[in-house]
């Protein structure tokens, strides 16, 4: 194979080392790219350009290519790389700091590319020379045909599903996992919360289903609710769920008309995992999640305004909070509410009293009934977001 041979020596004569330009740099290495040079070559050209370490990682952020055998960066980084919403600065999972820049082209991605360091603008330009040499790469490795990499694992492609990178090479390694995106299934994610941490990641690997594993959440695709009930049947059976509590919950987004959809479908699924986890049921789908449907796609500032313009007189008092929810429930049956809440009845009605006085509405009212419906689902939906982005591994009680 060609080997980039201009940058290896006198780098101050031939405009390849440190003072080069970004654009005599990009020329090089394109040139020698298109002469037989490989992905590694570009890579050793760069490092000697920038001073610096080079890695190529995978749409998963694992590494594919580098000069130092270094490690990549969890996959949630590199989606946020690949769609322009993080970096250029991240940190390596062996504890380093990088500038990151996304290695695509329209429907064709490379992947990520990192150079080792603090930012640097100057190294940044000159990373970026190494863009269209490794697309050029990547595509004749493939054939002339766009790829995410050299391999595609099955995580790879559900990570591309679920940053919405999907290149024709993905669409191609994922009809040969059973994926059909033409017809796209929904983006699906899993909750270990048990102590088996050995037995959750065997189980994942056993499984016929592409996963993408990070800790204790996994995620997948599946075309209904009933094969997400048989996974997480499947999963809680073989990390020995015998306990109540089951420690596997699990939760599916929409159905995407498209495969770019299915980002969104992955979203959707891990706000229903947190509204799972705080509900303490062990499955919720977009279909079954009722009237939360209508509020997934808010920011969190509308659900605070919402919940607080029908809720805040009583949104600090516990006690009325637990109180409506089962008034709503019941229907206003004071004798379920006494029995589901250990309360007296003349103990229910002085509560119910409190809650009309302090919202200045019967809750049972049909427009009142259905505004104090989405508010509450509206606080579920914040605590749900609260546990997602604590990470904590307890549910946290509805109703705050």
């Amino acid at each position: 194979m060609e080997t980039i041979t201009g940058a290896r020596s006198e780098p101050a004569r031939d405009g390849t080392g440190p003072d080069a330009s970004a654009a005599a740099l990009e020329r090089e290495l394109t040139e020698a790219v298109l002469a037989g040079a490989g992905c590694s070559d570009v890579l050793h050209a760069l490092r000697r350009a920038t001073g610096r370490q080079v890695r190529l990682l995978s749409v998963a952020g694992a590494p594919l290519a580098s000069t130092d055998g270094g490690a990549g960066v969890p996959a949630a980084v590199a989606a946020g790389v690949l769609a322009d919403a993080t970096g250029p600065v991240v940190d390596t999972l062996d504890g380093l700091r990088a500038t990151a820049l996304p290695v695509r082209a329209g429907a064709t991605v490379a992947g990520v590319l990192l150079t080792v360091g603090p930012g640097d603008p100057r190294v940044r330009s000159l990373t970026g020379a190494a863009v269209t040499p490794l697309l050029i790469d990547a595509v004749r490795a493939r054939d002339g045909s766009a790829q995410v990499s050299s391999q595609h694992t099955p995580a790879d492609v559900v990570a591309a599903l679920r940053s919405g990178t999907v290149s024709p090479s993905v669409c191609a390694a994922a009809a040969g996992l059973g994926i059909d995106l033409q017809s796209p299934p929904a983006g699906a994610v899993l909750h270990y919360s048990g102590s088996r941490l050995r037995a959750w990641r065997t189980a994942l690997s056993w499984l016929e289903h592409p996963v993408q594993q990070e800790g204790r959440t996994a995620w997948t695709v599946v075309p209904d609710e009933f094969a997400l009930a048989r996974l997480r049947n499947r999963l809680r059976l073989m990390t020995g769920g015998d306990d109540p509590a089951d420690h596997v919950v699990a939760a599916s987004g929409s159905h995407p008309g498209s495969s770019p959809g299915l980002a969104r479908s992955f979203d959707e699924a891990e706000r229903l995992l947190g509204l799972a986890r705080t509900r303490m049921v062990p499955l919720l789908t977009f279909d079954r999640c009722g009237v939360v449907q209508v509020l997934l796609p808010l920011p969190r500032a509308q659900l605070e305004a919402f919940a607080e313009a029908h809720l805040g007189p009583i949104c600090q008092r516990p006690e009325l909070m637990a109180t409506l929810r089962a008034w709503l429930a019941e229907r206003g049956s004071r004798q379920s509410v006494s029995r589901q809440l250990h309360l007296h009845r003349n103990s229910v009605g002085y509560r119910v009293r409190q809650i009309k006085n302090l919202l200045g509405t019967d809750p049972l009212l049909p427009t009142a009934s259905a505004e104090l419906h989405l508010a509450l689902a509206a606080l579920d939906l914040l605590a749900a977001d609260d546990l997602r982005l604590r990470g904590d591994d307890e549910p946290v009680p509805a109703g705050r």
